[in-house]
């Protein structure tokens, strides 16, 4: 019960966070680079596909994993999770349906916010009652939506190969420079801005920690 509840209490700071907005952002990049960043991470997808690659990359995404194989673009909001596809851009009864169907004894909902409507749920929960995938509604007009994916799951790679646990400079060659940062150079977050969707990154000590989809009317990021 501790560890639930210690859970809750951490992404019921996340949205209050959200809420208030996570410290100054610089912007240094304009909507050039936002485009310059997208056709990177096509060439990044097509070299990882083709297998002729001179870039350095980390260990933990070297090895084999199906989902750099797939069409599918983070880019694009949408990801392959468990032989499902969740997107961004769905209505929150699908993203739910689908992560109900995932994990038919493993979700709950662990916080809401009456007065902003926002209503973060919980899927695969760890030894530690930590959940690896965590999901922020939000209130569009008349629709619930997600706006917010949170992937915490070690083993999962985005199609363009990178997960929890890979550093700073492979994130930066995979997405090209961050549109908005904060935070120090190993203790911050790296922020992407795409036509379908946004792309937040949270690093701890020079490594993934967090990949955050976003969906591009929440509020507040």
């Amino acid at each position: 019960m501790k560890k639930k509840t210690t859970t809750a209490i951490l992404l019921a700071t996340t949205m209050m966070l959200a809420l208030m907005g996570c410290g100054a952002a610089s912007t240094d990049t304009d909507s050039s680079s936002d485009a310059a960043s997208v056709s990177e991470v096509n060439a990044a997808s097509d070299t990882n596909t083709s297998g002729d690659t001179t870039k350095e990359t980390d260990a933990d995404t070297s090895s084999d994993s199906a989902s750099t194989e797939s069409s599918i673009s983070l880019t694009d909001g949408s990801f392959e999770y468990k032989g499902k596809t969740i997107s961004i851009l769905d209505d929150l009864e699908t993203t739910l349906d689908t992560f109900n169907t995932l994990f038919p004894n493993d979700s709950q909902e662990l916080a809401s916010n009456a007065g902003s409507n926002l209503h973060v749920y919980g899927y695969d929960n760890d030894s530690n009652g930590q959940c690896n995938i965590d999901i922020i509604s939000h209130l569009s007009g008349d629709k619930q939506l997600p706006g917010q994916i949170d992937i915490l799951e070690p083993d999962y790679k985005t199609p363009e190969g990178i997960s929890v646990g890979s550093s700073r400079a492979n994130v930066i060659a995979t997405y090209g420079e961050p549109s908005e940062h904060n935070g120090c150079e190993d203790d911050c977050t790296l922020y992407y801005k795409f036509d379908k969707c946004n792309l937040r990154f949270d690093l701890m000590n020079g490594k993934v920690l967090c990949i955050v989809l976003l969906h591009p009317d929440f509020p507040n990021q």
